[in-house]
């Protein structure tokens, strides 16, 4: 009864083929976000806050205010007054303190590169609610202890992501989809180095970009609407987005037979033993 329920929960039968049911993954995520023990909602409110703050703080060395983007309006008001383009963009930089120092630019990798452990410990807490666990605040910070890992992790992508897109966009949006689960893969195992996670990612998406790809579209309604929020809906749907995203990553171990948050894998864990 219960593997029945589960089946019906993630996947449907389609010519002797199994596909992922989006819909009721998506539908769980809701559930999960709703019931979760320690609020996915104030976790990810947290970590908006911290990512905000740090990015003001990059700003206001950089450019000497925390609201750069008050240069933005005011070269859009110089325009709607009749100024020419070109004179508005003048005043613009020169009303505007660019401080391309060392120092700016050294806070803005640090920012970057603390961004990207915060990241991995937000993850390890979805991973949690994902399985029904009580994650305690402070496991935001567990990717602390993986943090050389996910860093190399992050800059390895980027280089490969940036070298495939010289060949053209779609070579470069490929590559993105194909080291998609690389960062979950080290908060899931903590003995993969970043090469092996990225590896790993490739065998997993194997097959499944079209599907994640399908699945990220199915939120463009929301981001938008988040953006006329200012991104204030980012509280909801940041972690209504991963959690959905974990349910295709669970599926892709078990397609390569193995747990999909670490330990022993066995038979009983895959819903579809047995059908």
């Amino acid at each position: 009864m219960y593997t029945n329920r589960i089946k019906d929960l993630f996947f449907v039968h389609r010519r002797s083929q199994i596909m992922i049911n989006r819909v009721e993954i998506k539908r769980e995520a809701r559930e999960l976000i709703r019931t979760g023990r320690v609020s996915p909602l104030v976790m990810t409110a947290i970590v908006l806050v911290i990512s905000y703050v740090l990015g003001r703080v990059v700003n206001l060395v950089t450019y000497g205010t925390v609201f750069p983007e008050l240069y933005d309006l005011q070269y859009l008001q110089n325009v709607m007054s009749g100024m020419d383009f070109d004179a508005a963009l003048t005043i613009t930089s020169e009303t505007m303190e660019v401080r391309d120092t060392l120092a700016s630019n050294f806070l803005s990798i640090l920012v970057g590169l603390f961004t990207a452990v915060l990241m991995g410990g937000y993850y390890y807490y979805l991973m949690g609610i994902r399985q029904h666990f009580e994650m305690s605040y402070d496991s935001l910070f567990d990717g602390l202890a993986v943090a050389g890992k996910l860093i190399w992790c992050e800059i390895l992508m980027a280089i490969k992501i940036a070298l495939w897109s010289m060949l053209f966009v779609i070579p470069g949006l490929i590559a993105a989809y194909r080291y998609r689960f690389a960062i979950y893969n080290i908060m899931a195992d903590d003995s993969l180095s970043a090469g092996e996670a990225i590896a790993l990612s490739c065998k997993q998406t194997n097959g499944m970009k079209m599907d994640l790809l399908v699945l990220d579209l199915s939120f463009l309604i929301w981001a938008l609407v988040s953006a006329l929020t200012l991104n204030i809906l980012d509280v909801w749907l940041k972690p209504y987005m991963v959690l959905s995203d974990l349910a295709y990553y669970e599926e892709a171990q078990r397609r390569l037979d193995r747990a999909p948050y670490g330990g022993s894998y066995t038979a009983s864990e895959d819903p579809w033993n047995n059908v």
